[in-house]
């Protein structure tokens, strides 16, 4: 068997997996299945095999346990998940204040630290934050 043999019995197998019955190209074709196994591939950890209802299968990469990837699938998901998990929901955006304010707090501590560390090498600064500081009252005067 020389290479372009070779080459096509590749491109045929592959063909062939690309129709392979039950296998889902899209998690749109596994609506209404239900997951009744999930299988290692030793070969190629952490990836996953799930075998679903109605002979459907699926070869997926880990659940993503990283923060922002949660974050963002669980906002995606609210108005599916918030009427069933309503208590959660609270906790989470009051949690998220939390972490706005306290990230606010930070950088408000990093601009006063950074001002105060470098009044005595840059002299002028401290009449620079004043004349701001005077701007911003004449601003406020007059939009009021």
């Amino acid at each position: 068997m020389g290479n372009e043999d070779k080459w096509k019995a590749n491109l045929q197998k592959v063909a062939f997996l690309k129709s392979f019955p039950g296998w889902l190209s899209s998690w749109e074709q596994g609506l209404g299945a239900t997951i009744e196994q999930v299988l290692p591939i030793p070969e190629y950890a952490p990836h996953r095999v799930l075998l679903l209802s109605q002979g459907r299968f699926a070869v997926t990469p880990p659940v993503h346990d990283e923060p922002q990837m949660v974050t963002a699938g669980l906002l995606s998901a609210r108005p599916h998940l918030e009427s069933i998990h309503t208590r959660a929901f609270e906790e989470y955006d009051h949690l998220s204040r939390l972490d706005q304010e306290a990230g606010r707090t930070a950088r408000l501590e990093n601009i006063l630290n950074a001002i105060d560390n470098n009044l005595e090498r840059i002299p002028e600064l401290k009449s620079r934050i004043q004349e701001l500081v005077k701007k911003w009252d004449m601003e406020s005067h007059r939009s009021q």
